[in-house]
């Protein structure tokens, strides 16, 4: 088996369908399978996979299990020689799966160090939407927090060059789509099952780093990710439990890999910044629950 296509899903039914639609399409000259890992959804997504796409192989996790705990499912069951880990949200546009697989290949036979490669992705206005990023720094997430009183500061909404015409090599690639030689995720462990939803991609591509894997944007695939397809919430803020993920999961990122020592006084800095805005946000959607991101900062 060439390639194992692994995607997570959560309430995206319909979206799913167009997903492995699309797969389905533009996959040519290659040998792949489909395997969806469904954290237990209620909208019916296990029967219509069953009638509509029998040859996928469907994984019900019975339960919600988070972002990077499904996918070391959906890993852990692959067969193929690379993992495609793919949002349940995206559109293959072209041959994907087969310029990844040849890029891969080629990749390895120069140095056999590479951990993932990924693409640059488009939104449905063919603009280019978050590809690829920076590990995340105490710098960094001062500097976000800063932004939110300081607008000069804060970043653009998305920096990724609209195409690559050569490998550029990233600190990590988005969650969105992965592509992973399986003998990395058996190297490393996959996903920390700690995370339940952001930060666990950066996380795992931190620890590739310190192996001496590389991360690759690489030209040719062309992938379109409707950014948010399991989120509900469409409002400019996010919703408290979405915060708090985000929140838990930056705090069990900075003890793995901030300075023991500065930790404890970036922790407060950091809180001491961030207590007026979540105040702020709490008095304006008159939600208290805004109030106990609080103390998971």
């Amino acid at each position: 088996m060439d390639v194992s296509i692994i995607i997570v899903n959560y309430n995206t039914r319909d979206i799913l369908r167009d997903c492995i639609w699309s797969i389905k399409s533009q996959s040519k000259d290659i040998e792949y399978e489909v395997i969806v890992v469904d954290n237990d959804s209620s909208d019916g997504t296990l029967e219509m996979l069953q009638r509509e796409f029998p040859e996928v192989k469907a994984i019900d996790a019975g339960q919600n299990l988070g972002f990077g705990r499904a996918n070391n499912l959906g890993m852990q069951q692959a067969r193929g020689k690379y993992l495609f880990l793919l949002n349940s949200d995206t559109i293959i546009v072209n041959n994907a799966i087969k310029i990844f697989f040849d890029k891969a290949e080629h990749l390895m036979q120069e140095d056999g160090q590479i951990g993932v490669l990924g693409a640059i992705l488009y939104g449905s206005d063919s603009k280019t939407c978050h590809s690829y990023g920076s590990f995340i720094t105490p710098k960094m997430e001062l500097k976000e927090v800063m932004a939110k009183y300081l607008r000069f500061l804060k970043d653009k909404k998305n920096t990724n060059p609209p195409s690559v015409e050569t490998n550029l090599n990233v600190d990590y690639i988005t969650g969105a789509d992965m592509f992973v030689p399986a003998k990395v995720f058996k190297a490393t462990g996959g996903f920390d099952p700690d995370f339940f939803m952001y930060c666990e991609e950066v996380d795992w591509q931190k620890r590739m780093d310190e192996k001496g894997y590389r991360r690759i944007i690489v030209n040719g695939p062309e992938i379109i990710h409707l950014e948010g397809g399991s989120d509900t919430n469409k409002k400019k803020s996010w919703s408290p439990n979405r915060l708090a993920n985000l929140y838990k999961s930056r705090k069990i990122y900075r003890e793995k890999h901030y300075n023991k020592v500065l930790l404890p006084f970036f922790r407060m800095l950091r809180l001491l910044l961030d207590m007026p805005s979540i105040l702020i946000l709490a008095l304006a959607t008159r939600r208290k629950e805004y109030l106990n991101l609080i103390k998971l900062g």
